[in-house]
């Protein structure tokens, strides 16, 4: 039998464990409890609706792709990463992780020798590698060693950023600039936890998976995640994380942060929206040591820039109301068009009709690249 490519060793493994018909109904049961596991075409219609009612109301239908002209289409779909990120590495550059550009159009050695040398002068590895282009956690992976850079940079289809991976408590930190007074404000303040279960010596990892209330709604991607390993048996007290990366389709749990929405905190927002002009919505994610210093504005570093198409993700947390979800995302959206109907007052342009659906097409092939 061949060996596996890169890629594939890239994309998740085939699913070894089998799960009884029983758990199978079981998970999927609790997931249908749980609206934040709701596919889209079952949650989003409501908010559709509502954007198409704004647009109406406003005869400007995409007005909110010119809440950010700064950001290529604002942000909603297709725009660059370093178009945000290396503005802020200039700017103010002890609130962002240290990043490079690796261009597709170079060959492969070097990109890889540009990478290595990233990866020395920043203290080795590990460090993260993700498309330039990208949304919910495509293509994003922490590595490890200098094969693995190896793998992911020879069948990587486009422009990657190589970044350094800072250790730490993960936030998404939805910010805006108040469309009245230009004020830097927070709408929400999500903490990204990653799902964890530790070992006793006895049960498998998938047990351990089915006997964990919050593992076992993500059961079936840690399924086919852990492949032939979902078999193995933890030493007793070991420690096994089930997810790495933060986003909420990779398996991360998003809890309710909205406490630590400070004065200190607006501070280091409005710093952000000074180092990065044409920045007025979105959401921030970033890392720092911890809560407390997350409330402090201290020691933070912002990994990615995410423009008028992010979510809010504080509505995730376990047990919120499906009403209130509505009710943060609506007010969102009204945000991001008050916000683009007052740039569009001063010049700015939204994008076309024609060039939105353009946009939405390419991403749905880029997803289909991308593993």
């Amino acid at each position: 039998m061949a060996s596996a490519t890169p890629l594939q060793r890239w994309q998740l493994p085939q699913q070894s464990y089998r799960p009884s018909l029983r758990e199978r109904l079981a998970v999927r049961a609790a997931r249908l409890r749980r609206w934040e596991f709701w596919p889209g075409w079952a949650f989003y219609p409501p908010i559709v609706i509502y954007i198409l009612w704004l647009g109406i109301r406003h005869r400007s239908p995409l007005a909110f792709t010119a809440a950010n002209p700064g950001i290529e289409a604002s942000g909603f779909v297709g725009e660059r990463k370093v178009e945000c990120l290396l503005p802020l590495m200039a700017n103010a550059p002890e609130l962002v992780a240290p990043l490079k550009l690796l261009r597709a159009d170079l060959p492969l050695g070097e990109r890889i020798e540009q990478a290595r040398h990233f990866v020395a002068r920043e203290g080795g590895y590990p460090v993260v590698l993700k498309p330039n282009i990208g949304q919910r956690g495509r293509g994003v992976a922490i590595i490890r060693d200098a094969d693995a850079l190896r793998e992911y940079l020879s069948e990587a289809p486009g422009d990657t950023i190589i970044q350094r991976y800072i250790d730490g408590a993960e936030f998404g930190v939805f910010v805006y600039r108040d469309p009245l007074t230009q004020a830097a404000q927070v709408f929400s303040v999500t903490n990204k936890c990653f799902p964890r279960v530790v070992g006793d010596g006895v049960k498998p990892l998938h047990q351990l998976i089915r006997d964990d209330a919050r593992a076992r709604l993500i059961a079936p991607l840690l399924w086919r995640k852990f492949g032939d390993r979902i078999e193995r048996v933890p030493a007793a007290g070991e420690d096994v994380p089930l997810v790495e990366i933060g986003a909420h389709c990779r398996g991360s749990l998003f809890l309710d942060a909205s406490e630590l929405a400070t004065d200190a905190l607006r501070v280091q927002i409005a710093r952000v929206f000074t180092a990065l002009p044409g920045f007025h919505f979105g959401r921030l994610d970033l890392r720092c040591p911890s809560a407390e210093a997350l409330a402090r504005g201290e020691g933070i570093r912002i990994l990615e820039v995410n423009g008028v198409s992010a979510e809010a993700a504080h509505i995730y947390h376990p047990g919120t109301p499906l009403w209130r979800g509505y009710a943060s995302m609506l007010r969102q959206w009204k945000l991001a068009f008050a916000i683009g109907l007052r740039n569009v007052r001063t010049g700015a342009q939204p994008l076309t009709i024609t060039d939105f659906f353009r946009r939405v097409f390419e991403d749905q092939r880029r997803g289909e690249q991308w593993f």
